[in-house]
């Protein structure tokens, strides 16, 4: 966007308002909290350490790690365990395709197919579309925020189970592709969504891709972060979690 000397005044405040040297600013409202009724355990005995037992539900959970951090085991062993324990998992896949995450899952011992025959695990394919590949997902879009919307609104629909988790890997991708004003407007519309719907939103972002002002507006956007560090270790970050465990 190129603003001229001619520019209205209000078009040159809206212009500085979501860009001021390298920062980054939105105007948005704040999303709507809601309270957390009770924790889901995880399976992870690092995560019920930080967390006090497992992850909130109903709520929105930011997951910070490098590539080779862990992130993905985390979400294969998270889903793994609260499909076995009867719950839902839409799992949205903008950094590899269903198919691969499938090959991982029944690499960990656990077999896929029964629960999405059930329709208590949902692939929504956003990466295949972007680069090319072939596909034949029920759940095919873009990895375009809007339609990844639209196909999870459909997705939490039909997914059938006690509680409902949504998983997210990962951001990064997003933010690349179609940039960063769009893919932290992607993030807290997927927040305030997921919180309509009273669900829990995990989803994950490579910190060392962005500037920490990114950082600190996608940590905004959510109830709580937890920072994975190499190796697989998982560090809880003070002052980053914004709801209270008791």
């Amino acid at each position: 966007m190129i603003v001229g000397l001619g520019a209205p005044i209000h078009a040159v405040v809206g212009l500085m308002a979501f860009y001021s040297s390298s920062k980054l600013a939105i105007e948005t409202k704040p999303l709507t909290k809601i309270p957390f009724e009770e924790k889901l355990e995880t399976g992870i005995s690092e995560i019920a350490n930080i967390l006090k037992g497992g992850i909130p539900y109903p709520s929105s959970i930011l997951l910070l790690g490098v590539v080779g951090s862990g992130k993905t085991g985390i979400f294969l062993k998270l889903s793994r365990y609260r499909l076995e324990k009867g719950d839902a998992i839409v799992f949205i896949c903008t950094n590899n395709t269903p198919e691969n995450y499938r090959i991982m899952m029944k690499n960990l011992g656990f077999d896929p197919n029964p629960f999405e025959e059930k329709s208590s695990l949902i692939f929504i394919d956003a990466y295949s579309k972007e680069f090319g590949i072939e596909s034949k997902e029920k759940y095919l879009t873009s990895m375009m925020p809007y339609d990844i919307i639209i196909a999870f609104l459909k997705a939490i629909e039909e997914a059938k189970g006690n509680k409902k988790i949504i998983i997210i890997h990962d951001l990064t991708n997003i933010l690349d592709i179609y940039g960063v004003k769009e893919g932290l407007m992607f993030l807290r519309n997927i927040v305030a969504k997921t919180r309509e719907a009273k669900v829990t939103l995990l989803v994950s972002l490579n910190p060392q891709a962005f500037p920490p002002a990114v950082l600190a507006l996608a940590q905004e956007a959510v109830d709580g972060t937890i920072e994975l560090e190499a190796r697989g270790k998982i560090k809880y970050r003070g002052g980053v979690f914004k709801w209270q465990i008791s």
